[in-house]
This record gives structure tokens, sequence and C-alpha cells, in this order.
């Protein structure tokens, strides 16, 4: 054998020589430079760009470089930022530690006879110690007596996260019982779910299985409870914090549900509008189908849900830095009849925002969810919960600001009053208001002067606002009629006295104002300083009547106690279309500041600010304004129902940061999706406001909302360059490195790119519009295979023209982080080669006639490597996910690239390192994507349960890469094409363009499936080694 060899390698170098030696006789000696050029410049791109001596060589204008360090600028511009820039004032966190003596009683009763999942999860009781009573134990099972509460708890997330909201609840009905609102309500028995810190966000099927156990949990819970007067219930209130939530409403879509067994939802940071993340498919189709469901079921009117079943939303803002607060909506999914969205720092006497943790244990939000949990339910019904017209009541009492015009339907002074229960009689101590007059009492005129002040309300006038702002709890208002009414009854009495109608419902409760506040939250739930009290209607409601009578009560007011009232007919309310690129403008050039109209209350609706990624700045100034209080700002959007109150303008800029339109997130275009600000400022002097960009809240914002855009752009761009290598090979016939690729596109095409990235927005915004039909469903309606159901997963998902920038943004940054991994990977390379130089190990390799490279000590099929295929299908098929092969087959495709540079032939092995180096590149970043399934796979592994993965049990979505894989250790590489425009190139190259559309197109919502477009190249390229 070995003669045979030396004696073809000897036949192939004399053939190889005469060739040399004929072409050089017959060649003239301009055409040898033209070719020697030729050669040395095919050698450069061969060798990378260090071996062309330098970027001059490569690229003939610095532009790669300058763009690679424009990304690096970049990158650390947004590290920086997001590590400098501090939210401050309304949205800096406020919240309480809290203190409890929790104890958990583990229910053994439930068992393998109940669920299947026994053994994997747990379920707890848990009791306040020294307040619930301790369940009695007989023979394995657990009596209780109170009301069923389950909590859910999230990703990762451990079932004592219920400790802080349940020992709440027993302090408030033990210790408290006075302030709940409710005679028929009882002790609540908050049973938690022990997951064993499951990465529910992860893995589809762990969601199924978690919605599943706690199907039968429920039964189980019922079934303990007895009673011998009373009913017995039949359901459960459901508090779902993260993930959780989104397991509660996958509940009711499976076979073991028990029918009307749940019919109250509070979640807590859940994100029901989207999957947080999309690296596996089944989570996205379980979305699907839950959001199919409960659409289904709200749609009949008659239905159990809709005339029963409640479901509220809570996030806690801008400080969510887990899960984007956008993604929390339930807006399209459940009508505004059952449930809305609301934020934390909406929800009065708590106002402040809330982190992904600690939205199940902040004091005052913990207070608020007792308050609520207690008073929404009734021992009289079997479903233990009082009916959902009252419960909705009840959560838009507790929730919302009360200036929300859905907080309308709570109050009965509307336009047609029918009921003007409450009387009032003109005394002699009293005074007249004028319109427009502003009137002010300080703690020394609330003991002197008369108690009561009348506002007559001027018919003609269609512009009519009526604001009351006060620091005291005795003022009263009353809305009252002197005229007939349409029955023609007389409503003024005889004794002087008119029949009215309280206005007390409309007073809401808002945070204090004073030189000395910082923060919103200063006079928040059980600080000692009492809040705000703000009433403010228009003329929809006060034309109704003829008069507006204040009495502000007799007793003995604080030395800082007041009363600020106002009838005004001057416009409030100003709208102002100016959009983002306006207003970017006006602060470049000049200041724009508006004048703040002199009422007490006034309004700027901005109808073109609408995007939640771009952050404002608000600066106020004011002259001569009196000290009754200081001026405050409120910032609104109407749905989903955001606020945030910015105290003490003096205190300097207001930052102004919302959620609204959002990217990825479906627009209800009959919404008013204007961002509001509401001034409340002092009586007299003036005051003006300008607004502008805030940059480095927008940019911070940025990595929270476009985190798996990164990661499709990454991909995107690695396709892209191996596109060009596979165009180059076919042209000249050597495959370029990976960096020389990357410059020449860079210096050939960087501005079309650009181009390009900049128009996909505005082009999104166009198809995002309402009156543009959805471009990616079929006929039938359904979404085609590997597309998002909605507009909105379009590229960046947002619609906010403006921030056309954020694709070139996004692209710089991108092809510079994967340059410094491709750098990372040479320098790695590049030790190997160092520590091993000079050895003499490695396989000898040779180069057949066609242009492959093959190892000649391995032509036949090595058993080993035969078996280790083996091994890896059998195991995706019985055992592992193919997401777990595919990350072994990267550390096999590492180890390869780093013994190819130990090779000491590395110089004839170039073309082969050059291209399983793009394989490795493609594979790096595919990484994150398949990790996720890993760690749920570890951690099962860990604990010695077996979750079935059964879709990731395919092995063909990885058996192409195995083969590849396979085909790469054998030092074997694609045939080079005839021609750049051979079929086999062409669709080989197509496809790699394809892969790097679709991953700027539709990646960010569809991680999952770049997998098996990879998966498919690699079947290309494995034929194409044969071809």
């Amino acid at each position: 054998m070995g003669v045979r060899r030396s004696a073809k390698a000897l036949v192939h170098k004399g053939m190889t020589v005469f060739a040399g030696r004929y072409l050089e006789i017959k060649e003239s000696p301009s055409h040898r430079v033209e070719l020697l050029k030729k050669d040395r410049e095919a050698e450069k791109a061969f060798r990378g760009v260090d071996s062309a001596n330098g970027v001059a060589e490569t690229a003939k204008t610095g532009v790669p470089n300058r763009i690679l360090g424009l990304g690096f600028f970049f990158i650390l511009l947004v590290v920086l930022v997001s590590t400098l820039t501090r939210f401050s004032g309304s949205d800096s966190p406020q919240c309480r530690p809290v203190y409890m003596y929790p104890s958990y009683a583990r229910i053994d009763g439930f068992d393998e006879r109940y669920t299947q999942l026994a053994k994997k999860y747990h379920l707890y009781l848990y009791r306040e110690q020294g307040k619930d009573r301790e369940p009695n134990e007989e023979d394995g099972t657990i009596e209780v007596d109170g009301i069923p509460v389950l909590f859910i708890p999230g990703n990762a997330g451990s079932f004592k996260q219920a400790r802080s909201i349940a020992a709440a609840c027993a302090n408030v009905y033990f210790d408290e019982p006075d302030s709940i609102k409710n005679p028929h309500t009882k002790n609540l028995d908050f049973f938690t779910a022990d997951f064993n810190e499951d990465f529910t966000a992860f893995h589809g099927r762990t969601l199924l299985d978690q919605a599943g156990y706690l199907n039968d949990a429920i039964a189980y819970i019922l079934s303990l409870y007895r009673s011998d007067s009373g009913p017995l219930p039949q359901s459960v209130l459901i508090v779902g914090h993260s993930m959780g939530g989104i397991v509660a409403r996958v509940m009711p879509t499976l076979k073991n549900f028990r029918a009307e067994s749940v019919n109250s939802y509070i979640t807590l940071s859940a994100p029901h509008a989207v999957a947080p993340v999309t690296f596996d498919g089944d989570m996205m189709k379980i979305y699907e189908r839950i959001d199919q469901f409960w659409r289904a079921q709200y749609k009949e009117s008659s239905s159990f849900y809709s005339q029963n079943v409640s479901l509220i939303s809570i996030t806690g803002g801008v400080l969510d830095t887990v899960l984007p607060a956008d993604f929390t909506a339930i807006e399209g999914i459940i009508p505004y009849g059952n449930g809305f969205t609301t934020y934390t720092t909406t929800i009065p006497k708590l106002w402040t925002p809330i982190d992904h943790l600690a939205i199940v244990w902040c004091d005052q939000l913990r207070n608020i969810l007792a308050h609520i949990l207690l008073e929404s339910t009734d021992v009289r019904s079997p479903s233990m919960t009082r009916p959902l017209s009252e419960r909705m009541h009840l959560y838009r009492k507790w929730l919302l600001t009360g200036l929300e015009s859905y907080t309308n339907q709570d109050k009965t002074a509307n336009a047609a009053p029918v009921d003007l229960s409450d009387t009032f009689q003109f005394t002699k101590e009293y005074k007249q208001v004028k319109i427009n007059e502003q009137e002010v009492l300080t703690s020394g005129d609330l003991r002197s002067e008369a108690s009561t002040r009348i506002f007559d309300i001027p018919k003609a006038s269609q512009k009519l606002q009526f604001s009351v702002l006060t620091s005291m709890e005795t003022v009263k208002v009353l809305f009252c009629k002197e005229q007939p009414n349409q029955e023609g009854k007389t409503l003024a009495l005889e004794d002087g006295t008119s029949i009215c109608i309280s206005a007390s419902e409309y007073f809401v409760t808002i945070p204090k104002s004073t030189s000395k506040s910082q923060y919103p939250s200063d006079s928040s739930w059980d600080t000692g300083d009492d809040p705000f009290r703000l009433l403010n209607v228009n003329q929809t409601t006060i034309l109704a009547y003829d008069f507006i009578a204040m009495d502000i009560g007799r007793g003995n007011p604080d030395a800082d106690s007041f009363v600020a009232a106002e009838l005004t007919d001057k416009v409030t309310t100003t709208v102002i279309n100016d959009s983002p690129f306006r207003i970017f403008f006006d602060g470049i050039f000049r200041r724009n500041d508006r004048k703040i109209p002199s009422s007490m209350v006034t309004n700027f609706d901005f109808t073109s600010l609408y995007s939640s990624i771009v952050s404002y700045r608000v600066q106020t100034q004011h002259h001569g304004l009196s000290n009754v209080f200081q001026p405050l700002l409120r910032q609104s959007v109407e749905k989903p129902f955001e606020t945030k109150w910015h105290v003490n303008l003096d205190q300097g800029p207001q930052d102004i940061n919302f959620h609204n339109v959002a990217p990825f997130v479906e627009l209800n275009s009959t919404h008013d999706n204007s961002l509001k600000l509401m001034f409340i400022s002092p009586p007299g002097g003036e005051s003006s406001m300008n607004l502008k960009i805030n940059w480095s809240l927008t940019v911070k914002m940025l990595l929270i909302r476009f985190r798996l855009s990164i990661v499709a752009f990454t991909v995107a761009f690695v396709s892209l360059v191996v596109a060009f290598q596979f165009f180059e090979y076919g042209k000249v016939g050597q495959y370029v490195a990976f960096d020389y690729a990357v410059y020449r596109i860079l210096n050939e095409h960087w501005f079309g790119l650009c181009i390009f990235l900049g128009l996909l927005t505005p082009i999104a915004s166009l198809l995002g519009s309402p009156q543009i039909p959805n471009l990616i469903h079929d006929k039938t309606g359904e979404a085609l295979p590997g597309f998002m159901s909605r507009k909105s997963a379009l590229f960046l998902g947002t619609r906010e023209t403006f921030m056309w920038w954020l694709g070139p943004f996004f692209l710089l940054m991108t092809v510079s982080l994967v340059y410094l991994v491709y750098r990372i990977v040479v320098t790695v390379e590049g030790l190997v080669t160092w520590t091993f130089d000079g050895s003499k190990e490695g396989c000898e390799v040779a180069e057949n006639s066609s242009g492959s490279i093959w190892d000649t000590n391995s032509r036949g099929y090595d058993v080993r490597q035969i078996a280790g295929l083996v091994i890896i299908i059998l195991s995706v098929i019985f055992y592992i996910p193919y997401q777990f092969a595919f990350v072994v087959l990267t550390i096999v495709q590492v180890v390869f690239c780093l013994k190819l540079a130990a090779s000491p032939k590395r110089s004839e092995k170039q073309r082969l390192l050059n291209f399983n180096n793009s394989i490795l590149m493609l594979m790096l970043f595919l990484v994150p994507i398949n990790a996720p399934i890993v760690v749920v796979f570890m951690r099962n592994f860990a604990i010695k349960w077996q979750t079935p993965f059964r879709s990731h049990h395919n092995f063909l979505a990885v058996l192409p890469i195995v083969l590849l894989i396979e085909s790469n250790a054998r030092s074997r590489m694609p045939q080079r094409p005839s021609s750049t425009k051979a079929f086999g190139s062409i669709a080989l190259i197509g496809w790699l363009l394809h892969i790097s559309l679709y991953s700027i197109l539709f990646g960010a919502r569809n991680l999952y499936w770049l997998h098996h477009l990879f998966n498919c190249l690699c079947a290309m390229l494995f034929f194409k080694t044969f071809a």
C-alpha cells in the first residue's frame, strides 16, 4: 500500500511539473505576471485579512475598519448608557420591605392516586403563624374551612413566593377587619404549587405539565372542604406570577380541567400578549391555541366566561427588566367587561414601578391585593366570589386612578340624573364664586371664612370644567338642580332647599405634592402622609345641573391643609400634532416652550406620540405661582391603563417613559393612542413646559425590548457572509476566509445594507396599518408555516417611523459583534497552532482532481464514527432533545477546527479550515437558541424526572447536521461548482440569503425556526460534498 501511494504521488508531481513548464513556454511574460498577480490576490483572500498585510490590501478604502469601529463604539455606548442611566422620579423603585412569620404544610395526600406528576411537583398550604389556624390532619388528609386561593409561581419561581400576599391577607383579615368593605368574606386558604423551579418560559411541554398538574390539584383542593352550613366551595381564586399567569390561562384548555372551577384570575407581570422568548416552537403553538380559546369563549355573550370570569393583569412597568411590560397587555384577548391591564404606577396609594420579582412582595401592593381578594369573595355563593359586575367595579376602584373614561360607568352623576337623593339648603354663610375665579383656602381661611362655596353653571358655555384639589377628607361637593326635570316636577323646594346628587365618587386620590415631596409614593399606602384628593369633571357631566355647592366642613385643619377650586369656561385641553421628528429638530435648533394655560387643571394631548420605544423629558418653568401646593404632572395613556405622577415639578426635568404602541404587540387601532399630560398648577403666575427626546432613556430601553432581535441579526449577518464565501468559491475556486468576506461586504455593500434596513421600519409601519391586509395569512386566515400570525411580528415590530435608524444601528453592532467572535475563534486557533508548532501529528491530506480534500488515512467509514452517529440519532429518538445533540455537535465542530489549526500542514488545509470556521460561526450563534431547551433537560435530569420532549425527539431536526459534522471530521467539503450559475450553487447561495432575510424580517419572533433553516442548509452542504 505504501509503495502504491508513493508511486501515485510521484506521478502526480511529475505531471504537475510538466504542465507548469509547458504553460511557461507557451505564455508571454506579461501574461505570466497577470496570472501571478491574480494568484497572490486569491491567496490573500484564501488566508484571510491578517496574512494579506492589513486592511489596505484587502479593501482599498478604510470603510470596513470605520464601520467595525463605529459598531464597537455603539456597543460600548449602549452598555455604558444602560448601566449609568438611572431611573429617577416616578420611575424610581420605592417598594417597602415586608416581614412575616410563614409556615408551609405539605399536602402529602395529593399523590399518584390523583395525578401522574406527584413525584415531580408538590402542593403546599400556607399558614401565617399566630393568625391562621393550623390545618387538621386526619388519615393523611387536610381539612380547611376558608376560601381557597391558588398561587402559581413563574419561570424558575418558588412556591414560597406566595408568602407575602398570603401573609398580608391574614394580617388584614385578623387584625384589620374594619378595613374590609365586605361582610360576607372569610379567611383565605392559600395553596401554592412547588414546581421545583422549572423553567416554564423556555419549554412548552413543561408549561402543559404544570397546567395539567394544577387542574388535578384544584379538584383535590375542593374535595378537602367540609361544611355543616353554607355552600361548599366550587371554585378557587387564582393568583399567578409571571409565567404562572400563562399556566393559569392554559389550564381551562386541557381535558382534565374541572368546568367552572375558576372564575377569578389576577396575574402579576404575566406575558399575555406574546411569548417572552421564542426558542421553542411548542411554546408558540400554545400561545396561539390559548388565545384562540379565550377569544372564542368571550365571543359568546351567554357563555360562562362572558358572564362570570374576570382576568386582571398587573405589571410593574419600566423597572421590569426581565419581561417588557408591554407584553403583559390583555387587550384583544379579554374584553373590558371582564378584565383589563393596569400598571403599578397607576394604582392609587401605590404609585411606584416594581421589578419582576419584587411585584410579589412589595408591601404597598400586597396590602392592596389583600383587600381586593377579601372584598371580592362571598361565602354565600358556591363560587366563593361576588358577581362579575361587582368584582369589576371593585377592580376599577382599587386599581385605576378614577380619571379614566373607562371608570365613568361607576359614577351616577351623569348627563341624565335621576337619583337626586341629597339636598342642599342655602344659608347666610356661603360665598358665590364667579366663573374663571380660582378659590383657594388655606388653614387660616378654613377656620374663619364661610364653609360653603356656590358655583353657578352658565348654560351657554360648551367648554366648562370644574376642578377641586384638597388635602382634606371633609370637603364635599354636590351637583344641584333648581329647574323642573323632564317629568315637569319641581326639584327646588319651597324652603330654599335644592335637590342634589353627591359628587364624592368623582374624587380620586392622587399623590401629595409639596416642596418636600420627592416621589409620588411618599404619600402611598401606610406612610402616615395623607395624599391629595382631586375632582375634575367637564361639561358633559355638569351641564345637566344648575349650580355646584362645595361644603368645606368644620373641623381642626392642619397647618398645611388647603382647598383649591375653580369653574372655568376657558380652553383647558390643547391638542398637539407634533411628531417625534418635529420634537427632535426643535430640540436641536430652537427651544419650543409651550405656555400652560392658567387654569388649575390643563391637558396636553400629543396625538403623534404613541410609541413605547421613544422616551421624552419635560422641563417646566413657573413664575409667581402660589405656594399652597407644588405643581404636579400626570402622564397617561388611555389603554392600557398606565398613569405616572410627577410631583414637585420644581425638582427638575421629568422623564416621560410609557407603554403604549409597543414592538411585537398587536395594536388596537380604535383606541386613542396619544400621550396625555395633565398639569395641576397652583393659582396665580405663569407656567410653561418644554418637551424633548430623552436619548439616554431611549437607548437604555432598547436592550429590554430588542434582546431577541440581536440574536436574529447575528444569524442573518453570518448567513450573508457565508453566502458571499460560496459565491467567491464558485467564482475563483478559493473558499475565502470569513474576515475577508466581512471586509468585502462592508467595503462594497455597506451603504445598500444600511438603506435596506433603514427602509424596513417605515415599510413595516405601512404594512401594520389597519388599511393594509395581512400579507402573511393565507385565504383561510391561518398563518403560513414559520410566520407569526401578527403583522406586528415583521422586522423589529415597531410602527414608529422616527426609529428608522434602529435597523442600521443594530446592523453596525451586529457586524462588530460577529467580527469580535470570529477574531476570538481565530485567536484560539492561533494559540493552538503556536502550541503545536513543529508537531508531526495530524492527518496527511491530498487534493483530488475535482478539488475535494480527503483524509488519506480514513477513506472508508470508520466504525467509531458510525457508532457515534448512530448513538446520537438513537439518543435523540429515545431520550435527549435534538437541541442537546446540537450543542454536542457544536463542541465537536470546535474540536475539529482546533485540530485543523494544529495540523503541521495548515497551509494545505486552509480552504478546509475556512469552510469549517464558517460552519462553526453559524453554529455558535445558533447555540443561544438551542441552549434554553438544554437547560430544561439538564434541570429535569438533575431531579431525576424524564419530562417528555415529544416534538424535540424528531431526529430529522438534527440528522443533516450530524451528517455534515461527520463529513467535516473526514476533511471533506462541498465540491466547487462548475460556475456561479450552476443550479447547485444558485440553490445554496439562495438558501443562505433566505436564512439571512428571514432572520431579519421574522427571526425575532421565530428564533426556533432558524435552527430548522440551518438544518436544511446542512443537508444541502452534505449532499454537495458528493456532487
